[in-house]
């Protein structure tokens, strides 16, 4: 493996990869820095990725200064035939799993608080390389939040796999599913993030106002509806209203008649008597004459 053009171990031919092509990141692990105990794992497919990652780490453990404590680096693979021991002993652990094709795979290594995030890619690309390296520092953010340093310490051998597998997967899945979109340049992404926001900002406004114009619509039909009911309220007072009049008009003709028939009456009973006996006398007197 190189790392920053050094060789840090040299496995035989025998000890390669077998080539995966079916996703970006084809395994991660988390692993504690002081012993190499591997804490929990994942891999997409079958094969000799977490014997190969094993063996790394109990060399990590071996020279801790190939990785410092807070930094990060891509362990590339080489196929070479210098079978030394440690090439030996890798091709022992991954039980003779061949290249067939040449391609490299990429180790992907960060060191933070005793604890090592792993990762194996096929990113030649360096810009894919960042978006794995962004993947393991997601799980060092979620780890270190689900866990202590103390029960770190004190966990055995794939003690969080059950817990923690489900966040692994997620993380994993979603990585390796928007790879390409993550790994895009700084302002094409950026571009097409303003693009999104626009396009988001621009259907929030067409919701809006179409929300807008039902809400009025529907206070146009509400009025509408409010303004019938009080034309047919109206309508029935003025109806009502106008039979009142009709009747108090009805009415101030009655009195009006009875009153005029009073008002005769009494010019009569003045000049006549109340029962007209003085009309009646002179009536018969002027007849005798």
């Amino acid at each position: 493996l190189l790392v920053d053009h050094q060789v840090l171990f040299e496995p035989s031919t025998s000890a390669t990869l077998r080539h995966y092509t079916t996703m970006p990141i084809i395994y991660t692990c988390i692993c504690r820095a002081v012993d190499g105990v591997i804490l929990t794992e994942l891999s997409q497919v079958g094969g000799n990725a977490d014997q190969v990652m094993q063996a790394l780490m109990e060399r990590l453990v071996e020279i801790p200064e190939a990785l410092p404590a807070g930094t990060r680096k891509t362990f590339s693979q080489t196929n070479t035939d210098t079978g030394d021991f440690f090439g030996d002993l890798v091709a022992a652990c991954t039980g003779g799993y061949v290249n067939m094709d040449g391609s490299e795979h990429f180790f992907h290594i960060t060191l933070k608080h005793g604890v090592y995030y792993a990762c194996i890619s096929d990113d030649s690309d360096v810009r894919g390389q960042q978006v794995n390296f962004d993947f393991l520092d997601g799980l060092e953010t979620h780890f270190t939040k689900e866990y202590k340093e103390s029960r770190i310490a004190k966990a055995k051998r794939l003690g969080f796999q059950k817990k923690f597998l489900p966040s692994l997967r997620s993380k994993m899945h979603y990585f390796n599913v928007n790879h390409t979109k993550l790994a895009r340049d700084a302002k094409v992404q950026t571009l097409l993030n303003k693009i999104e926001d626009m396009k988001s900002v621009l259907d929030s406004n067409i919701r809006l106002v179409l929300r807008n114009q039902e809400e009025q619509l529907d206070e146009m039909v509400e009025r509408s509806s409010e303004m019938k009911r009080e034309s047919v309220v109206f309508k029935k007072r003025a109806d009502i209203l106008l039979q009142s009049n009709k009747r108090k008009q009805k009415m101030r003709c009655f009195v009006y008649g009875i009153f005029g028939v009073a008002c005769f009456y009494l010019l009569l009973a003045a000049g006549c008597g109340f029962t007209f006996s003085a009309c009646r006398v002179r009536q018969s007197s002027s007849g005798e004459k």
